[in-house]
């Protein structure tokens, strides 16, 4: 495709509609639409979502990033493209569930600003973060979290057992809370780590903070792959800490839910192979 990467963009390349066909089990199906795009983008999950939009965005220069993404996958590379889904189909913006229009003006913190128009009843949300847009978009779809109070842990571990195309699985768990929660979509890993992270409700005594345990993962084969994670900061509307791959003896910081799940992404990516492939991948995108 032939983007413009210099100049104004003409507003419409601000904007990016989104098909939602299907929310079944809290996991986000649907498609992508953009005028530099001959053909949809489809997507599996949130995460894919995710990837395909950065690697838009980066094309298009717009909106720019603030700071460079962190990578496991060589230390002084600014980041690594994650092939998404093929592009199949015609332009159309008929979802069989939602119809969004998405406008992303800033990624600072690592995350993204910007607003959301729900193109069926014309209201729009402005977002902080991509976690403030997953809760907007849970609402929507007729899910949205009922979490008021948590257990003031603070770390917790999380196992994630099940990876195929960019869809995780897997549980939550902390050593002072004696069973696992399990997680079938992005949703619900936030969800059940909130459980955990959210403050006490006010007069409760806080439960002490105990180093997380080893975080399993196992990706088709490919493992098992070993993170410690561990979030120490919820600034920005997302959350700050570090996730550690045994496995590489490499520790990074991250700065926002999206960029911790980019790192997973792209660690599961660098095993399967997929970073040789980098610019056949960026051929999607093309």
């Amino acid at each position: 495709m032939s983007i413009a990467k210099t100049g104004a963009l003409p507003d419409s390349y601000k904007y990016v509609n989104v098909a939602i066909d299907s929310f079944d089990g809290r996991l986000l199906q649907g498609r992508l639409y953009h005028d530099s795009l001959e053909e949809a983008m489809p997507f599996g999950c949130i995460s894919e979502m995710a990837i395909c939009l950065e690697n838009l965005y980066d094309e298009l220069r717009y909106p720019m990033k603030s700071v460079d993404q962190r990578s496991f996958v060589g230390m002084n590379h600014a980041g690594v493209s994650l092939r998404c889904g093929d592009e199949s189909g015609k332009k159309r913006i008929q979802g069989k569930l939602a119809e969004f229009s998405l406008h992303v003006k800033y990624r600072f913190h690592s995350t993204w600003q910007g607003d959301i128009m729900d193109l069926r009843n014309g209201s729009t949300y402005s977002f902080q973060s991509f976690l403030e847009l997953m809760d907007y978009l849970d609402r929507s779809l007729g899910c949205g979290s009922d979490i008021i109070h948590g257990l003031g842990k603070r770390m917790c571990e999380v196992a994630v057992r099940n990876f195929s195309h960019f869809v995780m699985g897997g549980d939550v768990s902390h050593p002072a809370v004696p069973d696992r929660r399990e997680f079938a979509s992005e949703f619900e890993l936030r969800d059940e780590v909130e459980r955990l992270l959210l403050p006490l409700p006010e007069g409760e005594e806080k439960g002490s903070i105990i180093i997380p345990r080893s975080v399993m993962v196992n990706a088709e084969g490919f493992g098992p792959m070993t993170f410690v994670i561990r979030v120490m900061f919820r600034r920005n509307a997302t959350w700050q800490g570090t996730i550690c791959w045994k496995e590489k003896r490499r520790q990074i910081s991250f700065r926002s839910f999206l960029e911790m799940l980019l790192l997973i992404q792209e660690a599961v990516a660098d095993s399967e192979g997929w970073n040789g492939e980098l610019k056949a991948a960026s051929g999607h995108m093309g």
